[in-house]
């Protein structure tokens, strides 16, 4: 097939100045939300972390890529696609899950600073707030201590309001999330990913997601007879040796494997870790790693060469995602699922860069002749972009002169004040979560103290212009095989997910706020007259 190209694509737009009217104000708790059938009874949402549209476009790669080629063609490649800035793992999920950026979501990173949590009771207000493998009863288990899940994450290591309540991280989240839409309407939801932290994804319901598979990706493990163990599941611990599991690429592919056969259970009806018998979900999905780990490998085995050649390593991340990818569209085939399952394949970011290696630049680069100048920095988040929380927040402007002065050849733009609202983020003035100061990096740069061949979070194209194909069987046959150029959002996803399978995507408020509208090209019509 020849695809071709919609050069204007048509632009759906909705009223969201119109109220959101419940099919019955009446209706009880358990009354479904439907307004008609959907074009799809499910989507399943998959991220491969780190994959830029530059790689789908790269002729060095494709002979990697054969399943998700095949996707391209019973599908919509959008070509000119871009995740969240930052574009750390939080914000991009929360891209596609909310249909809202940071300014809206409250969540700029897995590791900010909030002006009003404290660290317990009777503590002063401000504090770091990282939602990661340190909030884990056990981070050293693939399990996080508990059930994979929410039961994995330690109340005591969580921040509190002003009420003394913990916050956990979806309480984090200032708006709902499409599996709480899903929920509303009597949908089966089910998710995984790599922290028991992601919890975030049941939105601040906390009861969006029936099933949270969340097996840590920084637990302590080994190989033992091909399988993935820790020291609480390995047969003879003391014969192996034990390590972070994005240490080692071939492990990171391992612990893949576990998220890949819970989505094959599901895809049967089980649950994720085949226990019992659900049904298949109408919203669920993963996000591979493995890719991710091989880009950030400083030895000559990861990433890309300047040249533009792959490293064996970067080979072999891309071949087993990519079979995996083929496990799960042949599972979904043999179940006779593929045509009524709509596939979102994208990434939560990129990573920079993406040819060579990073210019590495000391952690305390901007932290410390901040701190010479007399300003004090309560929270400094660094990748390849820096969040600056103040302690003074009248300081702000002096600390962008002081930066500017530096004159450091990694620095590309400084956003304080005005300059954050007018690049779409909050007001630090009026938001407890919103950085006061922050840097964008050049492309190349990463900041690091240790040896890392390349990083995400920051501004660049290699972060942040990511893959994206729609692909079923079920769509329209016109649309199979088609590119969209016109620029989008991932946020767009979110929207799309709701109009596949018939649900009103008004009713998601950070859609609502954004005024975010679906992907072009899709032509599930009916979906979108409410």
């Amino acid at each position: 097939m020849i695809p071709i190209q919609y050069l204007q694509p048509p632009v759906i737009r909705y009223d969201y100045s119109s109220p959101i009217v419940r099919i019955a104000d009446s209706r009880k708790d358990n009354e479904p939300f439907y307004k008609r059938p959907g074009k799809f009874k499910s989507v399943l949402l998959l991220s491969i972390d780190g994959l830029r549209q530059a790689d789908l476009s790269d002729p060095k790669l494709q002979q990697y890529l054969p399943n998700i080629n095949c996707l391209k063609e019973t599908g919509i490649s959008y070509t000119n696609a871009f995740t969240s800035t930052p574009s750390d793992s939080f914000p991009g999920v929360l891209n596609y899950l909310t249909g809202a950026s940071p300014k809206t979501t409250g969540v700029y990173y897995d590791d900010t600073y909030s002006r009003v949590l404290s660290e317990k009771p009777g503590s002063p207000a401000g504090i770091e707030v990282e939602f990661a493998e340190n909030i884990d009863k056990n981070s050293n288990l693939l399990s996080g201590g508990g059930d994979f899940g929410i039961n994995s994450i330690d109340p005591g290591k969580l921040p509190v309001d002003s009420n003394g309540n913990r916050v956990y991280p979806h309480n984090y989240l200032k708006v709902n999330t499409i599996f709480e839409i899903a929920k509303a309407s009597g949908l089966h939801t089910a998710f995984i990913d790599k922290h028991p932290a992601y919890d975030i994804a049941n939105g601040p319901s906390g009861k969006g997601v029936d099933d949270l598979y969340a097996p840590e990706i920084n637990a302590k493990v080994a190989l033992e007879n091909g399988k993935l163990v820790d020291q609480s599941t390995a047969q003879n611990p003391s014969n192996l040796t034990f390590k972070t599991t994005t240490k080692d690429t071939n492990l990171t592919e391992a612990y893949d494997d576990l998220k890949v056969n819970a989505i094959l259970n599901e895809i049967a009806g089980k649950n994720s870790q085949g226990t019992a018998k659900p049904g298949i979900p109408a919203i669920f999905g993963m996000n591979f790693q493995a890719l991710s780990v091989a880009q950030k490998d400083a030895s000559s085995n990861g990433g890309i060469a300047s040249n533009g050649t792959p490293s064996s390593g970067l080979i072999n991340a891309l071949e087993h995602t990519d079979s995996s990818i083929g496990k799960i569209v042949n599972t979904l085939k043999k179940e006779g699922k593929f045509d009524s399952t709509l596939i979102v394949l994208t990434a939560k970011h990129g990573q920079n860069p993406r040819l060579g290696t990073a210019t590495l630049i000391p952690e305390n680069t901007f932290t410390d002749a901040l701190m010479k100048a007399g300003i004090t920095v309560n929270q400094a988040t660094q990748d390849d972009v820096v969040l600056l929380w103040l302690k003074n927040q009248s300081q702000a402007s002096t600390a962008t002169s002081v930066l500017k002065k530096l004159a450091n050849p990694a620095i590309d733009t400084l956003y304080s004040g005005g300059a954050l609202l007018a690049a779409g983020f909050g007001n630090p003035l009026q938001e407890d979560r919103t950085p006061d100061v922050i840097i964008k990096l050049k492309p190349g740069y990463v900041i690091s103290d240790s040896t890392k061949r390349a990083e995400h979070g920051g501004f660049s194209d290699d972060d942040t212009h990511i893959s994206l194909i729609l692909s079923s069987r079920g769509l329209e046959d016109r649309v199979k095989g088609t590119f969209q150029i016109k620029k989008v959002s991932s946020k767009q996803i979110a929207v799309t997910v709701l109009e596949a399978l018939g649900l009103d995507p008004r009713r998601l408020q950070g859609a609502r706020s954004e005024n975010t509208v679906a992907l072009p090209g899709t032509e599930i019509e009916d979906a979108r007259k409410f």
